[in-house]
């Protein structure tokens, strides 16, 4: 219905929009907060509706929320991700659909990876100035490490959405 359309388009456009405030807000307070989370689920069934009808668009967003929850949830139940992650991804998913949702969380842990060597290989870099006062080695003596131990996995997790979304040959 949707598939060439402006409507398509300005949808699209939101849904990386969404993504990009996902990762802002992740990165500089290491949470995705609710309304973002209202806001993607909400935008992400209009748009499964419109694209696909109303009784398949909310089968295939369901389902794709389902799948994105179901993927995602133990990691939360063992405390090594966050509830904001996990809520984010899932209503992202309902953009996607359930293959989506497969797709997007396999290329999110591929870059959550990346993003987890990165942070380490970072952490060892800045622990090994020793000449600065503000360095995370400082701070963790500190006693700031809440803040500092934290991977922002939304970063990844928007990464790896929008990488499902906008590149079809995944799916």
């Amino acid at each position: 219905m949707l598939a060439h359309s402006w409507a398509a388009a300005g949808f699209r456009g939101a849904f990386t929009l969404l993504l990009t405030f996902a990762i802002a807000w992740d990165v500089r307070h290491r949470r995705i907060p609710n309304a973002l989370v209202i806001a993607t689920i909400s935008l992400g069934i209009a748009f499964a509706l419109s694209s696909l009808g109303a009784k398949r668009g909310a089968v295939v967003a369901a389902e794709g929320m389902a799948v994105g929850l179901a993927l995602w949830l133990p990691w939360w139940w063992f405390g090594m991700m966050g509830a904001g992650d996990v809520k984010f991804f899932a209503a992202a998913a309902a953009w996607l659909g359930p293959r989506g949702a497969l797709s997007a969380t396999l290329v999110t842990a591929l870059l959550g990876g990346v993003l987890g060597i990165g942070w380490v290989l970072a952490r060892k870099l800045v622990r090994m100035d020793a000449g600065g006062a503000n360095t995370i080695a400082a701070n963790e003596r500190a006693g700031d490490r809440a803040s500092i131990v934290t991977l922002p996995y939304g970063v990844a997790m928007a990464l790896g959405l929008g990488v499902a979304a906008w590149i079809p040959l995944i799916r």
